[in-house]
């Protein structure tokens, strides 16, 4: 190769290098990549029992190119995702790339999941495109949001129905840590307590489930389990 072919070729790669920088969401600087960041993004989710998020895409996907630049570097959604573990993966990179795409059960792209690997429960498939309509980006977050929520509140419920009452308070308060708007988690928390306070006839835990119950109520007035609560607690 000649220096004058090595000099335009250079020339080259100048010019498009910037434009491949601008399809990607800021560069995935604050993601993993490929089967090997799965590997440790799932690992490093499973030990902090955080949110995951897993991202299946390709390079010719156009939706996949409306997600990267409007959706996932703005506003809300860069704003939730920045507290959540995340990977994005495309599946023609190789084949165990591709096998993850089966194995979260992927049909066609963009893929865009949510889950708590500690949890148990499945990953949540999600798309801002919907019916021929498109979410807003606060209205993509809070699905976002939602999706890691449930997870959380589904496990600590579980938890609570096997006896392990120690165990599902945890989880509470990681599912209260992540979204304090959580009046499930509230309830939840009242209801452990309220249970305990009970038991031991201990006058702090059941001002403490009361309390629970009445931030549950403040958040969501309608709902039946806290305002049962409450009404038993409501001379103390």
């Amino acid at each position: 190769m000649t220096t004058q072919h090595i000099r335009t070729l250079l020339l080259v790669l100048a010019l498009v290098t910037p434009a491949l920088a601008l399809a990607q969401p800021a560069a995935w600087s604050d993601w993993r990549h490929g089967a090997a960041g799965h590997t440790l993004a799932l690992s490093d989710a499973q030990r902090s029992e955080q949110p995951l998020v897993v991202y299946f895409h390709t390079d010719w996907c156009l939706w996949c190119r409306q997600l990267n630049e409007r959706y996932l570097r703005n506003g809300a959604v860069r704003s939730t995702l920045s507290g959540i573990k995340k990977v994005e993966i495309n599946p023609e990179r190789g084949p165990q790339e591709m096998a993850l795409f089966r194995q979260y059960g992927g049909t066609g792209y963009p893929s865009f999941y949510v889950l708590v690997p500690a949890s148990g429960e499945a990953p949540v498939r999600l798309s801002p495109f919907r019916g021929g309509s498109e979410d807003s980006l606060a209205a993509f977050a809070e699905r976002i949001e939602a999706a890691a929520t449930q997870h959380y509140n589904r496990w600590a419920f579980r938890l609570h129905q096997e006896g392990q009452d120690a165990r599902s308070l945890a989880v509470v308060e990681k599912s209260l840590a992540y979204n304090p708007r959580n009046a499930y988690a509230h309830y939840l928390r009242g209801l452990i307590h309220h249970k305990a306070g009970d038991r031991q006839r201990d006058l702090g835990l059941l001002r403490e489930a009361k309390a629970a119950y009445e931030r549950a109520l403040s958040l969501d007035p309608g709902h039946q389990g806290s305002q049962r609560g409450f009404e038993a607690l409501r001379n103390l």
